[in-house]
């Protein structure tokens, strides 16, 4: 009798044995996923990064080019003025001249 509690309980150990395995290859299966899972997120995390590093870059191009142009427009603006200044300079000059040919009455 006790041969046979033996081998029943050597069957059962290995029933035992073959469900932790089981437990312990769908837990690694599972991992094995989730790392897979894991990788391939980094991945899109990183193409998202480098897309918004370069949309970065990008917009401190522009921000650099509107602030030359605003300089610019500045400058425009004064050089105009100027300019009108001249002209109206030049205006008055020449009204003067206009009221000194004119005949004495």
């Amino acid at each position: 009798m006790k041969k046979k509690n033996d081998t029943e309980q050597l069957s059962l150990a290995g029933t035992e044995e073959g469900e932790i395995l089981g437990r312990l290859n769908e837990r690694v299966e599972r991992a094995i996923a989730m790392i897979q899972e894991l990788r391939k997120e980094r991945s899109e995390l990183r193409a998202s990064l480098e897309r918004a590093e370069r949309t970065i870059r990008e917009q401190e191009a522009a921000s650099g080019k509107l602030v030359d142009l605003e300089s610019e427009y500045d400058r425009f603006r004064g050089e105009r003025s100027e300019i009108r200044q001249r002209i109206e300079s030049i205006l008055s000059s020449l009204e003067g001249l206009d009221e000194s040919d004119e005949p004495a009455e």
